[in-house]
């Protein structure tokens, strides 16, 4: 703040700025203040509201707004009237109250330039605002008047509060016509835009001062030049020149950053790298038999319907790898190989397994990975993570989306246990920030034992669960070579979970369709 002490010295036409919101006494649109005072936009902002602001006299705040703009169609129609009322006009022309369809669309065309298609929503609007009916009872199709009135129309009285040049915000629609914003986008004659409102109002501090207790300056010098001081013009420059406070912030500036999902994503990478892992990438078109069959989910199993899964049709048909390894998981589902188990007991689908379809977890990723070290005969102990979108067919709603990400991990080492997993476990969480974190017994097809993970959050003051994890079952790695005492801990976490809880957002959908003011308050 200026100091007390310092009497508040502003340049003329930042005084008229002040003046102005003094007289009207309540906020204004800085786009209005800047066409009502003739002052240019960037100048009251940066200059006459920025310079208030910093003495105490005003603040501005900024909003997102979605308006609506007339596009060449819609301002034929803002100016000639819409279809239906050019048509009406015509219709009742010289009293005329019954006319023959055919006619008066011949007619339309010659006089309104009406194509046939822009003459049947005319005429299906004016039935719809009961103005006339139409009835073939005489054998020809006549259209009759129903109300000479005509009365103004939900539409008419929208299209009325536009202007030619300038956009109608959303907000400022009244209630009562909200549903006609649909009807005009549906005919196609207006545009949507998206911008930043700014509002501008005087402090108590700048309601209550006094113009005469305020320094009024001509010419404010900004700096002293070289020419000046040649020349000596300095010495007369000095009453004018512009009192710096540098103890206040200068102006905000909005510039480019990375996304908060994609900071949190980053975080979370160098957690696992600083844990000793590596990250792995896999295809997000999969086929059913690395994303289910391979983890010994049984072909029948709900999951794997429709309203589950989003199976590709063109091309629906995706490579198995060798025949030695298809024919180890079609015994281990049918018989249980040489794991030790009955198996499922059913006859496996090769044809079923080459399904292709968007994975539904990255799951099918690091169990590609897993046959990789197997097969290959890698150096144990191997410690992989692997962060990427996944798909299920689910209703989009506050804690649900259609597309999300997963955060999946796998630890293959000897004589590992259930131990050694919730201790992977409980430091990434403990790294990212959560103190408090429990297992509980869970079940999922491809490992035993499993667990479900939670975390407590403090600002919620409740536990969250945030994903599955277990150790993998002789079903899952034998068919790669895996065997005891070689054991795979595994887990898949919700990514959106814990960004919702590190962003602080109620909805997820906030994280994808993200609102430009809360951008712009996440910290780097």
């Amino acid at each position: 703040m200026t100091p007390t002490s310092q009497k508040i010295a502003l340049k003329t036409e930042y005084m008229d700025v002040l003046k102005e919101l003094q007289k009207l006494n309540k906020p204004m649109e800085a786009w209005d203040l800047s066409k009502h005072l003739n002052l240019g936009y960037e100048k009251l902002m940066s200059g006459a509201v920025y310079t208030l602001e910093q003495n105490g006299l005003a603040t501005f705040s900024e909003s997102e707004v979605i308006s609506l703009k007339l596009n060449k169609e819609g301002l034929s129609y803002y100016e000639k009237g819409l279809p239906e009322r050019q048509l009406f006009k015509l219709f009742v022309k010289d009293g005329r109250k019954e006319v023959n369809l055919d006619e008066l669309a011949a007619e339309a065309a010659k006089i309104l330039g009406f194509k046939k298609n822009i003459f049947f929503i005319a005429l299906t609007n004016m039935k719809k605002n009961k103005w006339v009916v139409t009835s073939d009872a005489a054998g020809t199709n006549q259209i009759f008047i129903y109300s000479e009135a005509a009365e103004e129309s939900s539409l008419e009285h929208l299209l009325k509060l536009f202007t030619k040049d300038s956009p109608l915000s959303l907000s400022s629609i009244p209630k009562e016509l909200q549903n006609e914003v649909k009807t005009l986008t549906k005919r196609k004659m207006v545009s949507r835009e998206k911008g930043t409102v700014r509002i501008v109002q005087l402090t108590e501090k700048g309601l209550k001062i006094k113009i005469s207790e305020i320094e009024e300056v001509q010419e404010e010098v900004l700096r002293i030049t070289s020419d000046m001081l040649k020349s000596g013009e300095w010495k007369e420059k000095l009453a004018n020149l512009k009192h710096y406070e540098v103890g206040i912030e200068g102006p905000r500036f909005q510039v480019g950053k990375l996304h908060p999902m994609t900071i949190v994503k980053n975080q979370i990478r160098e957690v696992f790298f600083s844990m000793g892992f590596q990250e792995i990438r896999g295809p997000i078109v999969e086929t059913a038999f690395y994303n289910f069959d391979s983890l010994y989910q049984p072909q029948g199993h709900p999951a794997r319907e429709m309203h589950d899964t989003f199976y590709l049709k063109k091309p629906n048909k995706g490579i198995l790898p060798k025949k030695e390894y298809v024919s180890q998981i079609k015994n281990i589902h049918e018989n249980g190989g040489d794991t030790g188990s009955t198996g499922w007991g059913y006859d496996w689908s090769e044809d079923i397994a080459k399904k292709l379809l968007l994975r539904t977890h990255t799951t099918a990723t690091t169990i590609r990975h897993l046959a990789k070290v197997g097969l290959e005969n890698q150096k144990l102990p191997v410690k992989v993570f692997c962060i990427d979108r996944v798909f299920r067919n689910e209703k989009v709603d506050r804690t649900h989306l259609a597309e999300f990400q997963q955060i999946d991990g796998i630890v293959i080492a000897e004589d590992v246990s259930l131990s050694d997993l919730i201790g992977q476990i409980t430091e990434f969480y403990r790294r990212m920030g959560f103190k408090k974190v429990i297992t509980r017994p869970g079940f999922f097809p491809y490992t035993e034992p499993s667990m479900e993970v939670s975390v407590y959050s403090e600002e919620l003051g409740a536990w969250l669960e945030m994903g599955g994890s277990g150790i993998f079952r002789p079903e899952v790695t034998y068919a790669w070579g895996i065997k005891h005492p070689v054991r795979v801990l595994a887990w898949g976490l919700g990514l959106e979970r814990l960004a919702m809880l590190k962003l602080k957002r109620e909805d997820i959908r906030d994280l994808y369709q993200s609102n430009i003011s809360w951008l712009r308050e996440v910290s780097y």
